[in-house]
């Protein structure tokens, strides 16, 4: 049985609240023939920076992969942060999204993945407003967009 790490959005609970995010991770760890082991979540101070996640890949758990809630928890930031997805992978996790239904197992599987991913960071950026990011943003010190 797979096991598995899995990482709320706390930028995004104001639409999906905790509790329901577990759901979600939980359902996909099975969908995937695992289950949970950890949970985690980045604080506002460490959303852009991915603080809470790297310390925890930092301690080398014995998990097969991490579940991110969304996709977005990589978009925080003022780009896509493939370098955090590359060094997963590198280690040897697999990363999936429950929110979207996606796994990226290997590499590979990120190269071919990467115009969806590419995609959805723009519509995003498209779709919210600057004054959406700003909590975010101010509670970090920082004024860039997405």
């Amino acid at each position: 049985m797979k096991s598995f790490y899995g990482c709320l959005d706390a930028g995004f609970v104001k639409y999906v609240p905790q509790p329901l995010q577990h759901l979600a991770l939980a359902n996909k760890a099975s969908k995937l023939g695992g289950e949970l082991l950890f949970y985690t979540a980045e604080d506002f101070e460490t959303l852009v920076s991915q603080g809470t996640i790297k310390a925890k890949m930092a301690e080398q758990p014995a998990v097969d992969g991490f579940i991110f809630f969304t996709i977005r928890q990589f978009f925080y930031g003022e780009k896509l942060n493939l370098n955090l997805m590359n060094s997963m992978l590198d280690q040897k996790y697999e990363i999936h999204f429950a929110r979207e239904d996606l796994s990226i197992p290997t590499a590979e599987s990120l190269e071919m993945a990467y115009p969806m991913i590419y995609s959805t960071c723009h519509v995003l950026k498209r779709d919210s407003s600057d004054e959406f990011w700003r909590p975010i943003w101010n509670s970090m010190g920082q004024g860039s967009s997405l």
